[in-house]
């Protein structure tokens, strides 16, 4: 099987979309949404013919809307072509940590100033706004940036136990950059 047109062949366990074991190491994606939908639940899918710098042999985080029955994407069993695209949002390190790919950056979120000391429950995140975690292009690690209101994604897992968070932005959904 070979990949054609900008795609890459992946196995994707649909029985077990919000568990997945790699390495020895235990993924665990979240099963619910939260209530404005901003916490998705992705897909793990190992890399079965990549391109470019996504690698055979490695796992992705991507978009669950490729992969239920009636894909186009799907050609037969487990096993999908999918295009390369934003879509993928991430190559998962052996650490467990995302390394952000095709266009995604990851973001920290930047919580909205009060010149009143508030607790912890009730300081809200700004909902356009952060420090970037890990960049790509011109977008560097401790930038400020300014993105399109409710375009994030953010990808909440669990690597061995441990919950992370990661909070995905398209490069095309920035707005505006503060440079560190």
């Amino acid at each position: 099987m070979l990949a054609v047109k900008n795609h890459i062949i992946v196995k994707v366990w649909t029985s077990q979309k919000e568990e997945i074991v790699i390495n020895g190491n235990l993924f665990k994606t979240g099963i619910n949404y939260n209530e404005n939908f901003r916490e998705k639940n992705p897909v793990v899918a190992y890399v079965k013919d990549g391109i470019g710098e996504i690698k055979s042999g490695s796992w992705i985080v991507c978009n669950y809307n490729y992969f239920d029955w009636s894909s186009p994407y799907c050609m037969f069993d487990d096993i999908y072509t999918i295009p390369v695209n934003e879509e993928i949002f991430a190559i998962i390190n052996e650490d467990g940590t995302l390394k952000p790919i095709n266009g995604n950056i990851l973001v920290e979120r930047v919580t909205i100033e009060s010149v009143l000391e508030l607790p912890e429950e009730l300081k809200k995140p700004h909902i356009n706004r952060g420090i970037v975690a890990s960049g790509f292009g011109n977008y560097k690690k401790g930038d400020f940036i300014f993105w399109l209101p409710y375009s994030d994604y953010e990808i909440v897992y669990n690597w061995n136990g441990i919950e992370k968070r990661a909070l995905k932005i398209h490069h095309s959904e920035i707005v505006g950059r503060i440079k560190k």
